[in-house]
């Protein structure tokens, strides 16, 4: 398993479905899990339930994503790796963890406000300085590999994962 994390923006998702269709594996995306077992979308659990039942259910999809075919690329939300048994989850169960970076300035850019971003809403930029300041040494603690986006393309970062990671794209890539 190939585990992706970062901040809102960084392009866990985009660079995700890319590098496990050039590696042919399965992709999947923890809050794209979360909202289909909730089958409502991650706005409207934060609106209705909270952050707190959202960060629950996020855990359960991390659990049931990790107990499926390791050979995958994940895109995990970017609080996830905030709850301790998380990352141990991740750890226990990643080939490598990819921490996807970039400037504040770029993820605002990327992110607008989008339905995935209910944290973003009125302050965008102090929302998401305040976030990688309380989740940035837990990142650079869990990363194996760190990668900066800001000026790369997509297939470059990419790329890079698969050097980084050691990833063959003939051989499936397991735990």
């Amino acid at each position: 398993m190939i585990v992706l994390i970062g901040l809102m923006g960084s392009g866990k998702t985009t660079v995700g479905r890319t590098l496990a269709a050039k590696l042919n594996l399965k992709f999947a995306d923890s809050d794209d899990a979360v909202e289909k077992t909730a089958k409502t979308s991650v706005r409207e659990i934060f609106a209705r339930d909270g952050e707190a039942v959202f960060r629950q259910l996020e855990s359960q999809a991390l659990v049931a994503l990790c107990a499926g075919e390791s050979a995958m690329v994940l895109a995990v939300a970017g609080g996830a790796i905030v709850a301790e048994s998380n990352r141990e989850l991740l750890q226990r169960n990643a080939r490598c963890i990819v921490w996807l970076d970039a400037p504040t300035a770029t993820l605002v850019l990327r992110t607008g406000r989008g339905r995935h971003r209910p944290l973003l809403d009125g302050d965008p930029v102090g929302s998401l300085n305040q976030m990688r300041e309380d989740r940035g040494d837990i990142y650079q603690q869990l990363a194996t590999h760190h990668i900066f986006t800001q000026s790369l393309s997509i297939n470059a970062v990419v790329s890079e994962i698969i050097a980084k990671c050691e990833l063959s794209l003939v051989d499936k890539v397991v735990k």
